[in-house]
């Protein structure tokens, strides 16, 4: 696992995933974030990546401000993280409205937004 600090970032980070279409990082808090495109052509590889991603309360955090497009097959990626369906949701952060319109469209209970 290679360890990276962003010039725009004063937290370093861990490259979890990369490929042509998207970076998965995860910080120290924790959390992991998604830069890119998470679509069917990437999204079993980012959900062997975030597999374990879990905060101290056992909540998966994705930060989803650089996701610049994701497909019904990447939700499902990051649904899935939630193990279970009475479980904590997975809780998305930094979202931009088109994903929120949408997430508000399927109400999907695997996803908090926060």
């Amino acid at each position: 696992m290679m360890t990276i600090i962003s010039s725009f970032e004063s937290t370093p980070y861990d490259v979890l995933y990369v490929d042509q279409q998207i970076s998965v990082r995860s910080a120290d808090d924790g959390s992991v974030s998604l830069a890119g495109q998470l679509d069917l052509t990437n999204g079993d590889a980012v959900a062997s990546a975030l597999a374990g991603s879990r905060d101290a309360a056992g909540v998966v955090i994705v930060d989803v401000a650089e996701l610049k497009f994701v497909d019904l097959y990447g939700l499902r990626t990051l649904a899935m993280l939630s193990d279970d369906p009475l479980g904590p949701p997975v809780r998305l952060r930094n979202v931009q409205p088109s994903l929120r319109r949408l997430l508000g469209l399927l109400s999907w209970s695997s996803f908090q937004i926060g």
